[in-house]
């Protein structure tokens, strides 16, 4: 082998491309002129190609008119409004232009070419001969270019009858002089719309999948996001209540108590959020969180000698203004009413006539009420109010993502099943708040026991 010999491989994309740009190469002195080439050039990009040079030719609005109507036909159509000059290329034949155009757009569907008022048309797929006989019916009947145009195309819609299947371009009908050159190009152009195609098809494939990736992982990162805020937002209450509670340790173990447990599920909210790979975990970190704030609630009570609350979802309008107290009648401005769990500070401003300002997430560029939130918070939400989410967000996108249930609903977190919390919804046992004292197994899995909190403990209680 010489030291300095150099070998270089193609990639499969760029040798089919290699191939292909060699076959249009050697077809290209059998090729039509400058006319069809301009005229294919600006079909593949819109359908509808009005040469300023062309008479009779089309005013903008019946241009505009035109292309909405090809938009909305079940088959590919192309049309091209073209001087006469351009029947040149193609021995003054307008249906041997129009055939021209379509082996040069290399795309499947139905050519129309009208070139100084004289009409062709050619399809690969539809039968052979049948769109020149469509565009010589349309144009016998309408004098009018416009009005003729637009039957042509509802002609061919009716003639394709169903969505028309991929196929290679056709050549042009064969000249009379020079049957074997045209043989030769029809073969070539074949081989090279199947290389293109299969090009195209390879790139398409690749570029989807990695649109699906990209938006995959932004929708991760706005739950994740807003899960984070959650984590945040306990951590510094439990900080702030921690230090008013240090004074009070010994004489209120039932406060202490409660507030161990508020780390506890800030703990495993942590841990769940780590481990989170897509929205569906998330689930996981709301229902853990909401049993934390509860529990944090519960020791605020108990540390300022009041009853501790009943166990009740959190705040509709913003899960970290902690559990509610009751259910309001909510209005929203799209949607029927209902009602929903509020904080005490909500239940005053409906009261009032106000409104509450409910919880705003990120998505995209924009911050959208939670409601508003796209599918993929689903998970997110449905942690905190469970069985019950779908009905809280009813009529709103969110809603509508709850409609079926929630990914990552089934979680051993703590709460978050809507009215009642997981242990109960899950296991038939209802968590009524205390610290966690010890497991059992049964057939519905394992039972987390936990203590009454209106239970005195330190009288021997349990």
């Amino acid at each position: 082998m010489l030291r300095g010999a150099r070998r270089t491989i193609l990639a499969p994309p760029a040798l089919a491309l290699l191939v292909l740009v060699l076959l249009v190469g050697l077809a290209g002195p059998a090729a039509a002129g400058p006319w069809v080439d301009r005229t294919a050039g600006n079909l593949r990009g819109d359908p509808l190609y009005v040469h300023p040079a062309a008479r009779p030719t089309l005013s903008q609005p019946e241009a505009e008119r035109i292309r909405a109507r090809i938009a909305l036909a079940g088959t590919p159509v192309y049309v091209a409004i073209l001087p006469a000059q351009a029947l040149t290329e193609a021995g003054g034949d307008a249906n041997r232009l129009a055939a021209l155009v379509a082996a040069s757009v290399g795309g499947p569907g139905t050519y129309l070419v009208v070139a100084g008022g004289d009409e062709g048309a050619g399809s690969n797929t539809l039968a052979q001969g049948q769109a020149a006989g469509l565009a010589r019916a349309a144009f016998q009947r309408h004098p009018d270019l416009a009005t003729a145009t637009l039957d042509f195309v509802g002609r061919v819609e009716a003639a394709a009858g169903r969505p028309t299947a991929t196929a290679p371009p056709v050549a042009p009908p064969p000249a009379t002089d020079g049957p074997t050159s045209d043989a030769a190009l029809r073969v070539v152009l074949a081989i090279a719309g199947l290389v293109a195609l299969a090009v195209l098809a390879s790139l398409l494939l690749r570029d989807r999948s990695a649109r699906r990736t990209v938006r995959s992982g932004h929708a991760f990162s706005e739950v994740r996001a807003v899960s984070q805020e959650d984590l945040r937002s306990l951590a510094d209450d439990l900080r702030n209540l921690d230090v008013d509670l240090q004074a009070e340790a010994d004489g209120n173990p039932r406060a202490v108590n409660q507030l161990t447990r508020a780390y506890e599920h800030l703990e495993r909210a942590e841990e769940a959020f780590e481990r989170a790979t897509s929205p569906t975990d998330l689930a996981q970190v709301s229902s853990a969180l909401e049993t934390g704030r509860f529990a944090m609630t519960a020791a605020r009570a108990r540390f300022e000698r009041r009853d501790p609350p009943r166990r009740r979802p959190p705040c509709f309008f913003d899960t970290r203004h902690g559990p509610s107290v009751d259910d309001v009648g909510w209005e929203p401005e799209h949607g029927p009413p209902r009602p929903v769990p509020a904080c005490w500070a909500c239940m005053r401003q409906i009261a009032t006539g106000g409104r509450p300002r409910p919880r705003r997430v990120r998505t995209g560029l924009r911050r959208v009420p939670f409601y508003e939130a796209p599918p993929h918070f689903e998970s997110w939400f449905g942690g905190y109010f469970g069985g019950a989410a779908a009905d809280l967000v009813a009529g709103f996108p969110l809603g509508r993502a709850l409609d079926d249930g929630f990914a990552g609903g089934l979680n051993t977190s703590g709460g978050g099943y809507g009215y009642l919390p997981v242990s109960y919804a899950e296991t038939g046992v209802l968590d009524s708040g205390g610290g966690i004292t010890g497991e059992r197994e049964s057939d519905s899995g394992t039972i987390t026991i936990q203590e009454d909190p209106d239970e005195d403990q330190s009288a021997g209680g349990r």
